[in-house]
């Protein structure tokens, strides 16, 4: 409903005498004169054409109020979409959502944008797909600008991919260089992902040239405008604090804190005399009731510097709704990069490394026809969870940077190829690295991290 459409509506009904107040009026006629019936009669007319005023000022200049009034209601489905946020959950409870409702039909597939959650810092497309034809659809998101230039400094990432037809699902692009758009361009292409998926992945030896993704086809391409309500994308508070702190004897300054209705950011900076570089923080923070604000369940949990491997901001879950006065951060954990430890050497041949990383083992190195085959160990720091060991490039002798484009990983155990059985390894994951058509016998592996270390005591500082 439009809103002069609400205010005529209001109008026509505030002219009308409900039945219930010409009752009354007759009961007051007869026991009061005539005098105080016109001073009775005008203080309600008069209160109702100042909240008539508010109304109208609430609904065109506070969006929040106008969503509540009007007739778009929050569907559990998309409560129970977000349950996993609980940013995201506090904001569809305050009706902290713009609803948005485009449609577009192609191919027979319906493709329908149904809410946003947005502000300063990050986009939530609340979308589904459906269709009589195909049982099962993923899609790849892109935005441009409404001028179709690309748009730089984000980052995107898709909900889940194994949605029924007509289910809500969810796009996140964090804006990390740069501010939310007024408006963009979002791009849906959408493909099958049913059969089509599964027969075009063989399972052979990672080595094998038919051991290769291959994206099914694009089935339909959906390309919608989507305009934010200023309201919404001016919300965020910046906190300047600026604050020296030592971690585990390195130097480190918080420099700011930004709260947003989807999130917390917290930004770092580190001096050069320091040892190692954080890649990861076990952090929390808690307001003056008791209540904790963790990492952050979705979109992206840290970014990092352009001139170090220092990943130097993390978010957690937001603050927002819950109007805390005073923050407080407790840092319990933090994984280093050692800055001796950037590149660490792998003899293949004889199964040999120095400098890995903690409480991770080189298992085996098998040679293949086209190169090698890795397999390591790592300690789980959490029950059936495994993490990243290494990055994708390597190098050898000559500094020659090679990248890895695939990895496998199991849990508890792995196959020995020399003895020929299957070791149990309770409380450690393995990962398999193949180094696909590189010949030598040394390696130069990067580590993700190199040191994660529990804090005895937790680092605390003030953030508000």
């Amino acid at each position: 409903m439009e809103r002069k459409e609400e205010y005529n509506q209001l109008m026509e009904e505030l002219e009308n005498t409900p039945i219930q107040l010409e009752y009354t009026m007759q009961r007051v006629e007869a026991r009061r004169r005539e005098r105080y019936f016109k001073r009775f009669f005008a203080i309600p007319m008069s209160t109702c054409l100042m909240v008539l005023i508010a109304f109208t000022m609430l609904v065109n200049c506070v969006p929040v109020f106008a969503y509540t009034c009007g007739n778009i209601p929050i569907v559990k489905a998309l409560a129970k979409l977000v349950a996993f946020s609980p940013s995201l959950s506090a904001a569809v409870e305050n009706k902290y959502v713009q609803p948005i409702e485009q449609v577009q039909t192609l191919n027979g597939i319906t493709a329908k944008i149904e809410y946003v959650i947005v502000d300063q810092k990050q986009l939530n497309i609340i979308y589904s797909l459906d269709s009589a034809v195909y049982t099962a659809m993923d899609a790849t998101p892109c935005i441009t600008s409404t001028d179709g230039e690309e748009l730089g400094g984000y980052g995107i990432s898709s909900g889940n991919s194994d949605k029924a037809n007509g289910a809500l699902n969810y796009i996140t692009v964090d804006f990390v260089d740069v501010d939310m758009p007024s408006s963009l361009n979002f791009t849906l292409k959408v493909h099958d992902n049913g059969s089509a998926i599964k027969e075009s992945f063989v399972k052979e030896d990672m080595f094998s040239s038919e051991n290769v993704f291959k994206a099914p086809q694009d089935i339909s391409t959906f390309t919608f405008k989507l305009e934010f309500n200023p309201y919404y994308t001016a919300q965020g508070e910046t906190i300047q604090i600026n604050q020296p702190f030592k971690l585990d004897g390195e130097d480190l300054i918080l420099e700011q804190a930004e709260i947003y209705p989807t999130h917390m950011s917290l930004t770092f900076e580190d001096v050069e005399s320091n040892t190692a570089w954080i890649r990861s923080l076990e952090f929390y923070i808690e307001n003056e009731k008791g209540k904790k604000f963790d990492k952050i369940a979705n979109g992206i949990s840290a970014t990092g510097k352009i001139d170090s491997p220092m990943m130097a901001s993390h978010r957690l879950e937001s603050s927002f709704f819950t109007e805390s006065k005073a923050l407080t951060m407790y840092i319990t954990g933090v994984e280093w990069l050692d800055k001796d430890r950037q590149k660490i050497k792998l003899d293949l041949k004889n199964v040999k490394a120095e400098g890995l990383p903690d409480n991770v083992v080189f298992e085996q190195a098998q040679r293949k026809e086209k190169g090698w085959l890795l397999t390591f160990g790592g300690q789980e720091y959490e029950e059936d969870v495994s993490y990243q060991i290494w990055q994708s490039n390597y190098y050898d002798e000559d500094g020659k940077e090679y990248y890895f484009n695939s990895w496998s990983s199991g849990m508890s155990g792995y196959w020995d190829e020399d003895e020929e059985k299957y070791i149990e390894t309770p409380g450690v994951f393995h990962v398999e690295i193949p180094l696909v058509d590189y010949p030598y016998d040394t390696v130069y592996m990067t580590p993700n991290f190199t040191r994660n270390v529990k804090l005895d005591e937790p680092v605390v500082i003030t953030i508000k």
